[in-house]
């Protein structure tokens, strides 16, 4: 494996040795729990995982999804709507029967009155003020039946407009981050992957990872301990600042991913300077005192869609890139390219593979 490929997979080989050595299935939601609690992106996950012992059991760590990871146990929510369904519906058919009952006896009293009025005899006067009475008392009994029917149908058709917002919800919510409102990981990655549908023509793009500088020290000042206040920040001012063609979403922790969508270096060059000038726009609150504790600031890796092959190559090279320019002193992006690029801004890098 050369040395490309193994920066782009190093992060999952240790996940996965990590599940073998403690005898995780290697199932989907399994790693992503797994990921999530040695990334420490959520303290408390990490927290319960270490909690549940050496031997984690299956059940065990789908509990410990479906409090973390909800997208992941999806059967649990589809669930919940179809028993709310069959209740919806069960309501429904009796009202209906109901229904078709009250119909069956109007329709008696229709028929008596009609043989009545049709009548070739002489018919007396009594015997007609009572049949139309009974007509008359029939037919508006019938028509407050039939409002009260119509009125239900009304609540049933909100009821399952409710429901199918419910689920549209719930789909849109698993490709959110919680903390800022931003795309999540899961979303960005889908979006990656897609970057080379068409192996022989992917899509021309530039692909940066980002993490806030000085985080440690951030959420030592935090009041929880985890920096969660400054990275809800820091994401709602680069969602802000974001353009609708491209792309920002929180990976985990203090990490953040941008996709923007053009052929052109100085272009991407230019997006990123206006996301880095976003991130640092207004100063970081103290959560306890209220004063500023600076502005933040980010070091980012970009590579652009055409040095790579595949998403988790592509991937690699950017976060390869970011690792230079945090370990340079930050606050300052690193271009993966084996080109200079005239012009570049204060700050920029060329990261030579």
């Amino acid at each position: 494996m050369n040395k490309q490929t193994s920066a782009a997979t190093s992060i999952g080989l240790r996940v996965a040795t990590a599940m073998y050595q403690m005898g995780i299935d290697g199932l989907p939601r399994n790693y992503e729990l797994v990921y999530e609690a040695y990334s420490g992106a959520n303290p408390e996950l990490t927290k319960e995982f270490v909690a549940i012992g050496k031997n984690k059991s299956q059940r065990a760590l789908d509990d410990l999804g479906r409090k973390y990871l909800p997208h992941h146990h999806e059967e649990t929510h589809v669930a919940k709507t179809n028993d709310r369904m069959r209740t919806q519906m069960s309501t429904f058919m009796s009202l209906l029967e109901e229904e078709k009952s009250s119909l069956t006896d109007y329709g008696k009293i229709i028929s008596e009155a009609s043989r009545t009025f049709a009548s070739d005899g002489e018919v007396d006067q009594e015997t007609l003020n009572r049949s139309i009475q009974q007509l008359s008392e029939a037919t508006e009994k019938q028509a407050s039946k039939s409002e009260a029917m119509v009125a239900v149908a009304s609540e049933q058709a909100a009821e399952l407009d409710g429901v199918k917002a419910d689920i549209e919800n719930f789909e849109r919510m698993k490709f959110i981050d919680q903390l800022t409102g931003l795309a999540n990981r899961r979303s960005f990655n889908k979006t990656a992957a897609r970057i080379y549908a068409k192996p022989e023509l992917p899509v021309m793009c530039g692909l940066a990872y980002a993490e806030i500088d000085d985080f440690k020290r951030l959420c030592e000042m935090d009041e929880k301990g985890t920096g969660d206040n400054y990275v809800r920040h820091v994401g709602h001012l680069l969602q802000k600042a974001v353009q609708d063609t491209d792309i920002v979403a929180r990976l985990d922790g203090n990490r953040f991913a941008f996709l923007i969508n053009s052929a052109d270096e100085a272009e991407i060059m230019r997006a990123v300077d206006r996301l880095r000038f976003a991130a640092g726009s207004r100063p970081i609150i103290h959560s306890k005192t209220g004063r500023s504790i600076g502005k933040a600031t980010l070091s980012i890796g970009i590579a652009m869609s055409t040095v790579a092959d595949a998403a988790g190559q592509l991937l690699g090279f950017a976060e390869k890139a970011m690792g230079t320019s945090s370990k340079d002193g930050g606050d300052r992006v690193t271009f993966y390219s084996n080109t200079e690029h005239a012009g570049a801004e204060t700050g920029w890098m060329i990261y030579k593979p």
